[in-house]
């Protein structure tokens, strides 16, 4: 065996990686974005509503040894006003909708044949009519620089009761005693904008590349069999309704005028939606087998703003 040469190659390539090393921190860089530079990322300072739509995939692997399978494409949007409260803390006040989709023909699915159980079930899709989340305002966000785009990336892990545990009519639906579940969320945006966001409203060219690990959905009736859900999705701000899919632009028209537009104002006294909380209020709907999500008129909004 001729050491010498292992050591002088052992070298090389040690020089190499210390150079591309080198190379890579020379060409990205970190900045700083406050909260309210980060708020016209996500939407609009001045209250306008920002609208965002995400198309992905969701995936398993399976409660036994088979190989990884795609469940659902799925299709969603958010809109979202964002407020300023009077300690100057940001509250993103939203309502979203996902549906989940033949992984074939992405057709919607409102029944769902369970491979595991031979149950056919009725979907849920995910309807959430109040969604908030509160930024302080002295937040700062890094931004990685690399090429001509930066990225905010955003990891949300989550634990917290289960709001079906402990009731025997979920039992096989959702029995854990906690909501355990991470969210990822990688914000793309061009580095030219980056630079010039002290002087616009709010950006428009907006990517984001989002990713949640989470139990079973309680519809799935998976009777607390070991597994999880991936989702993968990638989402962009568009203009308005007008330039959301087909498929949501009709169901807001006919369905569910409600997602119309996101919150009046920072609603208080009120706790978010979940597919959890709303499964749980909406069970005797789901036993009926009706069509979800269920209709949302407009005058579901009235009240949320009367402690203002």
């Amino acid at each position: 065996m001729n050491f010498p040469l292992i050591v002088a190659l052992v070298r090389s390539l040690f020089v190499f990686f210390v150079c591309l090393s080198q190379s890579v921190e020379a060409q990205s860089s970190t900045t700083q974005v406050s909260a309210e530079e980060f708020i016209k990322i996500r939407c609009h300072p001045n209250g306008s509503p920002s609208f965002t739509q995400w198309t992905g995939n969701v995936t398993t692997s399976g409660p036994a040894a088979e190989k990884a399978q795609t469940l659902f494409k799925i299709v969603g949007f958010n809109v979202a006003k964002c407020y300023r409260d009077p300690s100057g803390n940001w509250m993103v006040s939203s309502r979203e909708l996902t549906y989940f989709l033949n992984p074939f023909t992405g057709d919607i699915l409102n029944t769902w044949n369970n491979p595991w159980t031979q149950e056919t079930l009725p979907v849920v899709h995910i309807s959430n009519p109040l969604v908030q989340q509160k930024i302080p305002g002295t937040t700062q966000f890094s931004a990685e620089t690399q090429g001509a785009t930066s990225v905010i990336r955003i990891d949300v892990p989550l634990s917290y009761p289960n709001p079906l545990a402990g009731d025997i009519r979920f039992a096989e639906y959702s029995p854990e005693n906690y909501y355990k579940a991470h969210e990822s969320f990688s914000y793309v945006v061009a580095n030219e904008d980056l630079k010039n966001i002290t002087q616009l409203d709010s950006l428009k060219n907006v990517q984001v590349i989002w990713t949640r690990v989470s139990p079973w959905m309680p519809w799935m009736k998976m009777k607390g069999a070991a597994g999880y859900l991936v989702f993968n999705a990638i989402v962009s701000k568009v203009d308005g309704l007008s330039q959301l899919p087909m498929l949501i632009q009709s169901e807001i028209q006919n369905r569910l005028p409600l997602y119309s537009n996101a919150p009046l104002c920072i609603v208080a006294g009120r706790g978010n939606v979940s597919s959890w909380s709303y499964f749980k209020d909406n069970f005797a709907f789901y036993l009926a087998g009706s069509r979800f999500p269920l209709a949302a008129p407009i005058t579901q909004a009235q009240g949320e703003c009367e402690s203002l």
